[in-house]
């Protein structure tokens, strides 16, 4: 298996952290209903809605430099499966 190299690898991981920190953004949803119905100030929703995108950020950051820095490099391995194809039987990729 490759490691992801570039943008897109990170992008899912942050979209996934969104989800995973949603109670944030219900949190801050309550508290923008909460502030319209009531006529105050809006900054309990700013508050929470950065606390949703900043802990989704840094949770993805941590877990992108992770799987890219400390992921190992990749091996391959031969096949010592005797009832299938050998290595050589295959078409050679260029990396």
């Amino acid at each position: 298996m490759e490691k992801k190299t570039g943008f897109g690898g990170f992008l899912l991981c942050f979209l996934v952290s969104l989800l995973y920190h949603s109670s944030w953004l219900v949190a801050s949803v309550a508290a923008l209903v909460a502030c319209l119905v009531n006529s105050y100030s809006l900054w309990p929703f700013y508050v929470g809605l950065g606390i949703w995108v900043l802990s989704a950020l840094v949770s993805a950051l941590i877990i992108t430099f992770g799987n890219l820095n400390f992921g190992g490099p990749s091996v391959r391995q031969d096949n010592v499966n005797p009832y299938s194809k050998k290595n050589s039987d295959y078409p050679v990729k260029a990396d």
